[in-house]
């Protein structure tokens, strides 16, 4: 019931690209193909990254272009994956989003680089060797590419700036600790008022929250588990918890699902995060630290 929703927002290049705010899933690259590389094969001159003399923008961000041609083709990709039947979003709101995951991703991308790290050309040619190598010839990647509306150059350009991108995101989430400050609480959760009244008339004349937890939720007894903040649906519940001492309980909080009495049964300064809590407060990190960083950037819209 208080599983926080998870944002799944990833960038796919199949094998290869791996972005952080992704705009367009595309189709997956095929693992095998008889032809001969063509396109993307091994050269001792690769095409060059675009600059901010030698393309049309969408955008700037801190001086640097997010080409036209790689926004349009990304709206071109994004509209693609929708599957046969699905409802997608309007022209409009599939245009802002794939301008506001370019942007996110060339911010993340600039900070890897202040930060350090470096994928130069030669580094994107390696990485297209060893998935030519991987599929067997060129010509399969080829293909794909053009299904995908990626050139040759694009496609160089998209692989370097989503590994930049990839990298930072990586740094983001892996500061996030493995261990926090939680609580582990129960609940006696009623789905009217007066089953609540009734419940906190009964602990406060001695009644076992115990016994009250299970008798209201028989399948559960009320267990909430381990939770750190910011990870529950309902804040009122999770702010509650939090200024409890063990044992203590709550009054009635009401949330959109009926009404609560929390009862902290333990805490901790450093409990081991779950799995999917971590990923939570990873997901969180790296929306609060784009937040930031698009408020501090200078972004110019070139599109209409």
């Amino acid at each position: 019931m208080f599983k926080p929703k998870l944002v799944a927002f990833l960038f796919v290049l199949a094998l290869i690209l791996a972005a952080c705010r992704p705009a367009a899933p595309v189709e997956p690259i095929p693992t095998s193909s008889p032809a001969e590389p063509t396109l993307a094969a091994a050269s001792e001159t690769p095409a060059p990254s675009p600059t901010p003399t030698s393309l049309p923008a969408a955008a700037l961000v801190n001086g640097e272009i997010i080409p036209l041609s790689y926004y349009q083709n990304e709206v071109l990709r994004y509209r693609a994956s929708f599957a046969e039947g699905e409802t997608p979003p309007t022209d409009t709101e599939i245009q802002t989003t794939v301008l506001n995951s370019l942007i996110e991703q060339l911010l993340l991308a600039q900070q890897a680089r202040q930060s350090g790290f470096t994928f130069t050309d030669a580094d994107v040619q390696q990485r297209i060797d060893a998935l030519l190598t991987q599929l067997g010839s060129g010509s399969a990647l080829t293909d794909w590419m053009q299904v995908n509306h990626y050139d040759d150059a694009e496609f160089r350009y998209a692989l370097k700036l989503s590994t930049e991108a990839a990298w930072q995101r990586d740094e983001i989430i892996n500061a996030v600790p493995t261990a926090v400050e939680q609580v582990r609480a129960r609940q006696i959760f009623a789905q009217t008022q007066a089953g609540a009244e009734r419940a906190l008339t009964s602990l406060n004349s001695g009644a076992s929250f115990d016994d009250l937890a299970w008798q209201y939720s028989p399948e559960t007894g009320g267990e909430l588990g381990w939770f750190p903040r910011g990870y529950l649906l309902y804040p009122d519940i999770e702010a509650a918890a939090f200024l409890l001492a063990p044992g203590e309980h709550s009054g009635i909080i009401q949330t959109e699902i009926g009404y609560h009495i929390i009862q902290v049964m333990e805490r901790s300064d450093a409990h081991p995060l779950t799995t999917d809590a971590r990923l939570s407060l990873q997901t969180q990190a790296l929306a609060q630290w784009l937040e930031a960083r698009r408020a501090e950037a200078k972004i110019d819209l070139v599109l209409p």
